[in-house]
C-alpha cells in the first residue's frame, strides 16, 4: 500500500491540471494520486488519458459537486496518510516529501500542515502565507487559518470521524477538520507545502464570502453558551470590516 494518498477533485480543470499532476508525480515517497473528475468537457479527460504515471488512477462521471468528489476519492484511497489537492494547485514536492517522512517517523502525530505560496494564473508567486502553530480554539474562533491543501492526516482520523458533510458546498473541509482535530496531535511544518493558484475562475475569487458564511454556521454549532456565540459573531463581523482594509484578500492582486 502507498504511504500517501492524494485526492484531487476536478471539473473542467484542463488549463492547470498538468502542473498539479506533475507536482504529485514528482513526490519520491510512496504515493498514489486519485483524481475524481465530475464529467469534464474541456480536455481534462484527454489529459488524464495521456498520462503515463503508474501512481495515478482516475474516474470520470457525474457527481454531486466537489464535496462528493472528495468523499469518493477518500473512499478509494489506500494510503496510511491522506491529503487532497485541488486541480489548479500544486504541491511543493520536496517539502511534502519531508512532511510525509516526518509523519511516518512520528507515529504519535495525527496530522501536519504548512504554509502556502499564492501564485497568479501564470504560476508566479505573488504572496506568501505561513500560518501560526496549531490551536483548535483558534481554528474554531478565527476560521480557516489552516490551509486545507497543505494538511496531511492519518487514516485513523477518517475512520473515527467519517467523511465530509455534503450539505456544505465551500466549508466542508473546515467542518471535517474541526471534527477530526478536536483531540488530535497536529503539528505545523516550517515551510510552504503548496502553491495555491489564485485566478478568476477559482471558487475563492468568484465568491470569497460564501465559504465564510458556511464556516460561521459551522462554528456556531460548537458554541455551548450564549457568550461563545456572541464572540464568534463579533469576530466574524470584525474580520469583514478590517481584513479588506489591511489585506488584498479577497481581491488578491490586480
Amino acid at each position: 500500500m502507498p504511504d500517501l494518498s492524494v485526492v484531487t477533485p476536478v471539473y473542467n480543470s484542463a488549463r492547470y491540471l498538468a502542473a498539479s499532476l506533475e507536482s504529485v508525480a514528482a513526490l519520491t515517497v510512496s504515493h498514489e494520486h486519485v483524481v475524481i473528475d465530475g464529467g469534464s468537457t474541456d480536455g481534462t479527460v484527454a489529459l488524464l488519458e495521456s498520462r503515463e504515471d503508474p501512481n495515478l488512477s482516475w474516474v470520470t462521471e457525474l457527481d454531486r459537486g466537489q464535496t462528493h468528489a472528495v468523499n469518493k476519492g477518500l473512499e478509494r484511497a489506500r494510503g496510511e496518510l491522506l491529503g487532497w489537492l485541488n486541480g489548479d494547485d500544486e504541491y511543493v514536492s520536496e517539502a511534502v516529501d519531508r512532511a510525509v517522512e516526518h509523519l511516518l517517523a512520528h507515529t504519535e502525530l495525527d496530522a501536519v500542515f504548512g504554509g502556502m505560496d499564492i501564485t497568479d494564473e501564470e504560476g508566479r508567486v505573488r504572496r506568501e502565507y505561513r500560518p501560526a502553530e496549531f490551536s483548535w480554539r483558534r481554528y474554531l474562533y478565527l476560521g480557516d487559518y489552516l490551509p486545507t491543501p497543505t494538511i496531511i492526516f492519518r487514516r485513523r482520523l477518517l475512520e473515527r470521524d467519517g467523511l465530509l458533510d455534503e450539505s456544505y458546498v465551500d466549508a466542508a473541509d473546515y467542518d471535517f477538520f474541526l471534527r477530526a482535530f478536536r483531540n488530535a496531535k497536529v503539528e505545523r511544518r516550517p515551510e510552504a507545502l503548496v502553491r495555491f493558484r489564485y485566478h478568476p475562475d477559482s471558487k475563492t475569487a468568484r465568491d470569497a464570502f460564501r465559504g465564510q458564511d458556511e464556516a460561521l454556521r459551522i462554528r456556531l454549532k460548537w458554541a455551548r453558551r450564549p457568550h461563545e456565540r456572541l464572540a464568534m459573531k463579533t469576530i466574524e463581523k470584525a474580520k469583514r470590516v478590517i481584513l479588506p482594509r489591511v489585506s488584498a484578500w479577497p481581491r488578491m492582486f490586480s
